[in-house]
């Protein structure tokens, strides 16, 4: 394979993360590159033409250069349609004459409804486009006003938690902050195994989980995506499962013995 036979399958791979939500991705990979949620319009459009020729190309599969057009197409559904639906949250920072500091909901039609302002349209607006799309609908009215804005993730905490369930968070929260967002761990909890996941896929292992735990690495660097998920798993019973199957087994052997020899 030649160098920029490499260098357009990179790009494949790292076109399938730009366009989220896409498949999974590993760990290692998802650590190393920049965040995608917050990927730039520019980066976006060059990975679709990039994609474009990798699908044109005959160098490829058959299998890759279909993978290829299936990921254009997702990118430019995105750069099109944008980032934020109904329910996604976004935390808002306004100071001036207008103070706001909330966390606000995006509303049917992908609209944002700023306390003492007027609804603003994110209808098309990429993440990283946020916050410059705010400050110039709020400045025209709102002179000399500092705008900050994030979007939150939306992920879930699940298994031996307190509080099982979804979450809004920054992409800086870090792993523990995410756990301790849910309650904690509750007494039961096998916290040295913790799991990212996403579906039924194992996104980062219990031993890169406890890494990132010990470094203070946040759930951004992992390029989480909604829905994914902090899984907790529980203890186990003290007899594992072959234990237990072996005990029932002899238990019923002795009773059926017994109970023929009273015959």
């Amino acid at each position: 394979m030649t160098a920029l036979q490499r260098t357009r399958l990179s790009t494949l791979l790292l076109a399938a993360c730009l366009a989220l939500p896409a498949g999974s991705a590993s760990a290692q990979d998802a650590a190393a590159r920049p965040a995608t949620r917050s990927a730039s319009r520019a980066d976006l459009e060059s990975a679709a033409a990039e994609l474009d020729q990798l699908a044109a190309s005959t160098a490829y599969s058959e299998r890759l250069r279909a993978r290829a057009r299936t990921d254009a197409t997702k990118i430019r559904v995105r750069l099109t349609e944008g980032d934020f639906k109904a329910g996604d949250r976004i935390m808002l920072v306004i100071e001036g004459q207008l103070a706001v500091n909330d966390t606000l909901t995006v509303l049917d039609g992908a609209r944002l409804q700023v306390p003492g302002f007027r609804a603003v349209s994110i209808a098309g607006v990429l993440r990283s486009e946020l916050e410059a799309k705010l400050r110039t609908e709020l400045t025209d009215v709102v002179r000399n006003a500092t705008v900050s804005a994030r979007p939150l993730i939306r992920l879930a905490v699940f298994g031996a938690v307190a509080q099982p369930g979804y979450v809004s968070v920054p992409p800086e929260t870090t792993l523990d902050d995410l756990l301790m967002s849910a309650g904690g761990p509750t007494t039961t909890a096998e916290i040295e195994n913790l799991r990212l996941v996403r579906s039924d896929t194992v996104l980062v292992g219990s031993s890169a989980i406890r890494a990132a735990v010990a470094q203070g690495r946040t759930v951004g660097a992992f390029d989480l995506t909604d829905g994914d998920a902090l899984f907790v798993p529980e203890k186990g019973l003290p007899w594992d499962r072959n234990a237990v199957l072996q005990v029932v087994t002899f238990a019923v052997s002795m009773f059926t013995i017994i109970s023929f020899q009273r015959r």
